[in-house]
């Protein structure tokens, strides 16, 4: 949802003394390939790197490509033809069958990184963006390689000239695609760009402390989650019990509306296994019409409580998932935060959640 960008910008900022570093992003792909355009890695001038484009098995080779980029300071196209054929011949022996494009640009430190700079100020207050990045191009004023990255009217970075063209208010785009594509012509020439929308990681609510809360905490900011976790009890609102990058809250149920910005959460889980606090946390979140609200226990329960705030599920927009996750076989705190987790994840991508690969096919 995100295309990896937290563990881009954890790179950046490890490597904000640098003098440059190298963007690789996937710009088309022909059949079966791992990631889609708008992909990104980044490389430091020693060879390292993060971010995939792959499953793992070219980043290493394009991590030897970038050297020419260092040094020139040109755009750089490479195509890896993945073929069955091709395949051998690149020695990557992945059989994915299919064809990528990417392109490698040199990012200046003097220039703030590119857009690196622009979207950490944007992700500190949670804007929704786009980037438009030119693939191909017969205006000298945008030349391949070329790029605009706007946050609404206040984070903004790039060619002025693009600028004129993706600087609106997000809501133009539709943020829900993976990306799209665009052609800008005037007297100058034509431009070809590639956009991506760039959406911070999903912001969760974990309502209550307790162990059960842990694991899913963890497994939310292995996936580059923004994580908070509430509690009224000091014994279980603790930080060293959570992920260092957790944000841990010690306040009363009561006070959920007023002391978290709800209006900046994509999914609240209710884990109190209080029927009392689970009441006042999910009148709260109801209320700011959080997009995916779940919590645990049956139907009843859920029904019960929703019945107490004079909620009907289903009506209005709101459907409270409860009990909360996908039907994977779970009873343990682990296996109950990997359904949790994967539900949240589908919900927001908008998926059902249903096998990929039926049984017969």
């Amino acid at each position: 949802m995100h295309l990896g960008l937290s563990t881009l910008l954890e790179f950046y900022r490890a490597h904000r003394s640098d003098d440059a570093l190298v963007l690789g992003t996937v710009v088309t792909t022909e059949g079966s390939t791992y990631r889609k355009p708008g992909a990104m890695m980044l490389i430091a001038a020693d060879g390292s790197h993060c971010g995939l484009i792959s499953g793992g098995c070219l980043e290493s080779d394009l991590a030897q490509h970038a050297k020419r980029v260092f040094e020139e300071a040109e755009p750089r196209e490479i195509t890896y033809d993945l073929s069955a054929d091709e395949d051998l011949v690149w020695g990557l022996g992945i059989g994915c069958d299919g064809v990528i494009k990417l392109l490698l640009q040199k990012l200046s430190g003097d220039d703030g990184f590119g857009f690196l700079e622009a979207l950490e100020s944007a992700w500190q207050e949670r804007q929704d963006g786009v980037l438009g990045l030119v693939t191909a191009s017969s205006d000298p004023s945008c030349p391949i390689g070329s790029f605009a990255f706007a946050c609404g009217t206040r984070f903004k970075a790039g060619n002025s000239r693009l600028l004129e063209n993706i600087q609106q208010p997000a809501t133009i785009h539709d943020l829900s695609r993976r990306f799209w594509r665009e052609n800008i012509s005037n007297a100058q020439g034509s431009v070809d760009l590639l956009l991506v929308p760039v959406i911070p990681p999903p912001a969760l609510l974990i309502c209550g402390a307790g162990v059960d809360t842990v694991p899913v905490a963890r497994l939310a900011t292995e996936m580059g989650w923004d994580c908070t976790v509430v509690d009224h009890r000091s014994g279980f609102a603790r930080a060293e019990r959570f992920p260092p990058v957790c944000k841990i809250r010690l306040l009363q149920p009561a006070e959920l509306a007023s002391e978290i910005t709800l209006d900046k959460v994509d999914a609240a889980i209710m884990m109190s296994h209080n029927l009392s606090h689970d009441r006042q946390y999910l009148a709260q979140v109801v209320a700011a019409q959080v997009a995916y609200i779940g919590m645990l226990g049956p139907r009843t329960r859920r029904d019960r409580l929703l019945d107490e705030i004079n909620v009907t599920n289903g009506q209005d927009g709101i459907h409270v998932h409860g009990p909360a996750g996908l039907d994977i076989g779970a009873e343990m705190p682990e296996s109950i935060a990997l359904s949790i987790i994967s539900e949240i994840h589908a919900c927001l991508n908008l998926r059902t959640g249903s096998e990929l690969t039926p049984a017969g096919t």
